[in-house]
């Protein structure tokens, strides 16, 4: 049994790459595991999201524009969550494709509403929910969480691996996750831990004593 924790920008390509390659191992080594996708906007991830798509990083207008759309959209996935983890994957993989294909520009309450409808939540709670005070503290305690972690940019994936230890082997990897890479793990082969490299994920190995203390 794996728990898999994906630290993602809720509109990022890459991210949703990542999520992608991890769904589609787990469905071909038939691995269980139960997935917590926990989003994520900070200014680092902000100024990566720019450079990722060749946008001006000191248009500070288009920096805020980023920064609200990202907020916003991770009000909108724990809204979505109310309704089942599932939905929620559903509804922010469904947003980054769209905003990948279509831009930024394309992020507004009716792209939001027609996703909504799209994964089947019920609209009419998603759009309360979206507005409350509880999405807000949801989502500052991912920050937390994140931040004990030592997870430095999205994407960012940690493994909590059961299978061998039920206390728990923790592995965080800050960066993108290949489909190679999935299939390692799951398959028992753990590379070796990565020194820092702007182009390779950083590997990082969390002891299950440390590990107790943070989940």
């Amino acid at each position: 049994m794996l728990e898999i924790f994906m630290f993602a920008n809720p509109i990022g390509g890459l991210c949703l790459t990542t999520e992608v390659n991890i769904m589609r191992g787990l469905k071909q080594h038939q691995q269980k595991a139960q997935i917590n996708l926990v989003p994520m906007t900070n200014m680092r991830i902000v100024t990566d999201y720019l450079q990722r798509n060749d946008l001006d990083v000191h248009d500070l207008a288009l920096r805020n524009q980023v920064m609200t759309i990202t907020y916003q959209s991770m009000l909108d996935f724990k809204a979505a969550s109310f309704q089942g983890n599932k939905k929620a994957r559903a509804f922010m993989m469904s947003l980054q494709e769209h905003l990948c294909q279509d831009g930024l520009s394309q992020y507004s309450d009716d792209l939001i509403h027609e996703i909504a409808a799209e994964v089947q939540l019920d609209t009419e709670t998603f759009c309360d929910d979206r507005k409350g005070q509880l999405v807000q503290d949801l989502c500052q305690a991912d920050r937390q969480l994140a931040n004990d972690l030592g997870v430095l940019k999205t994407p960012s994936t940690f493994f909590i691996d059961y299978r061998h230890n039920p206390d728990g082997d923790g592995i965080l990897i800050n960066g993108s996750v290949s489909q190679v890479l999935i299939d390692q793990l799951l398959e028992d082969k753990t590379p070796q831990p990565t020194t820092i490299d702007a182009q390779q994920p950083v590997l990082k190995i969390i002891s299950s004593r440390t590990l107790s203390h943070l989940i």
